[in-house]
């Protein structure tokens, strides 16, 4: 993992370093597939708001269950933000999964194969140039799944590698790592559109990834927001939400932790920042945000070796 954002000044940070596609014809389709079209549906969707906890700190859950602070991720020069988004999101998810009892453990999953596989299994290779849709990673997840960072034969995947993020988006996912993708899927995701649901869906240990062309001037201020500014055609992860004096989401990023200035309230994580609900709620209305449930991860297993 690269850890900085060393290479890009701020006047670079866009255009190729995003890489999220808007074309609500390809998510219309999919979400068409889907047994709730949003999460507003769903049974964690009609939960009274009053019910679910007025502040959700999701890195703090992961830090609680693995003992570490949240990643931070770069992407370098290629457009593969919608595999970060995912991969943010995802973290959250199996969180929250071990936080609720389940036995499994964290495993940071392998950014190249969530972007070669959406664009090229799911989107048939279509795309020319950079990026993906977040429909397209969601349906992955399902379809397909997450190899986690590591080795696999001849496949050293323990680095997130630029390179190997453009040979996988034009070629896809190896065929002989797809059976190791498939034991590890989720069960179901569905659109989240408001503010509100988006509160619902993280109350509920659901990880979204929000897609959207809002961008955000990268300072953030004494509460931790950043100002909306600019456009981004760009995928990140909401992580957390606040409904008390000043509504918001908490959103990561994959560009490094040096590239949002400014405090970091409550030890959040440098490489994101709270996000106005009015905002939010924008973001989100544009249809491809999605959050992830019944993640099939990487069960502890208590294996007896004093009988060997």
């Amino acid at each position: 993992m690269i850890d900085e954002f060393k290479e890009y000044s701020d006047d670079k940070l866009y255009g190729e370093h995003t890489g999220w596609i808007d074309d609500p014809e390809e998510v219309g389709a999919i979400v068409g597939e889907l047994e709730f079209s949003r999460f507003a549906e769903t049974p964690a969707g009609q939960e009274p708001i009053a019910d679910i906890p007025e502040t959700v700190h999701g890195w703090k859950i992961y830090e609680k269950v693995t003992g570490k602070t949240w990643p931070i991720f770069n992407q370098g020069s290629v457009g593969s933000c919608v595999s970060f988004g995912t991969t943010n999101a995802m973290l959250y998810t199996a969180a929250c999964e071990i936080a609720a009892g389940e036995r499994e453990e964290i495993r940071i999953p392998c950014m190249e194969a969530i972007y070669g596989g959406s664009r090229v299994e799911i989107g048939g290779g279509k795309l020319r140039g950079d990026g993906s849709l977040g429909a397209w990673a969601a349906k992955w997840l399902k379809q397909y799944g997450i190899v986690a960072q590591g080795v696999y034969g001849q496949y050293d995947l323990r680095e997130y590698s630029v390179v190997r993020c453009r040979e996988w988006g034009k070629g896809g996912l190896p065929d002989d790592l797809e059976p190791e993708a498939k034991s590890h899927g989720i069960t179901d995701f569905t659109p989240v559109l408001t503010f509100e649901n988006a509160c619902k869906a993280i109350a509920n240990g659901y990880g979204i990834n929000v897609c959207s062309n809002q961008g955000f001037d990268l300072k953030r201020d004494e509460d931790g927001f950043s100002k909306a500014s600019g456009s981004w055609g760009h995928s990140m992860a909401f992580v957390g939400y606040s409904r008390g004096k000043r509504p918001g989401l908490f959103v990561v990023n994959s560009w490094g932790g040096n590239s949002t200035k400014g405090p970091t309230p409550d030890d959040c994580p440098r490489s994101g920042w709270w996000v106005d609900a009015s905002v939010a709620d924008r973001m989100l209305r544009g249809g491809d945000s999605f959050c992830y449930s019944g993640f099939r991860g990487f069960p502890v297993r208590r294996i007896d070796w004093s009988v060997l």
